[in-house]
């Protein structure tokens, strides 16, 4: 296994970990500002990242096998176990992508929550708009009240 060859993908990974941090900050920017537009070109960069990362993990672990290493223990904490004696440059490098990779795990959370409340916010208000959501407490045409699922548009509510 060339240490270089390593080196290279793990700074690689590092570059391409801070990249989708940011553009995961910006999709939670959109997100909250609903700002579609620049959403749609957001996630076409993160799928170019995701990508990328992807593919250096591929390279990286054929690396690792090449060196002997059966495919079970490939993972970056036994790559780390295996580096910790040799080359603190390359702990180091691999505890900032642990770190940077549980930060995107973090805003990429925030993000799916953020995506799951405004569907939920646009269910209800389509809901309402439509007239499907049993209105209790609501006067009828005879003046008394009571549950009412009937399904009315709004103009005729």
């Amino acid at each position: 296994m060339s240490d270089n060859e390593l080196q290279h993908l793990l700074q690689d990974d590092r570059e391409k970990l801070d990249a989708l941090y940011e553009v995961l900050q910006a999709e939670r920017s959109c997100l909250e500002k609903r700002d579609l537009d620049q959403l749609n070109s957001l996630l076409q960069k993160k799928q170019t990242l995701l990508g990328a990362i992807e593919n250096n993990d591929f390279r990286r672990r054929q690396l690792l096998q090449k060196a002997g290493l059966p495919a079970s223990q490939t993972s970056l904490s036994q790559l780390k176990a295996l580096l910790k004696q040799n080359s603190s440059h390359a702990v180091d490098l691999l505890d900032a992508i642990e770190h940077r990779l549980q930060q995107c795990r973090e805003l990429s959370e925030t993000n799916k929550i953020i995506v799951h409340r405004s569907k939920l916010n646009t269910q209800r208000a389509l809901a309402i708009l439509h007239g499907s959501q049993p209105l209790e407490n609501v006067y009828n045409s005879h003046g008394t009240t009571g549950s009412s699922t009937i399904k009315r548009d709004l103009g005729n509510a």
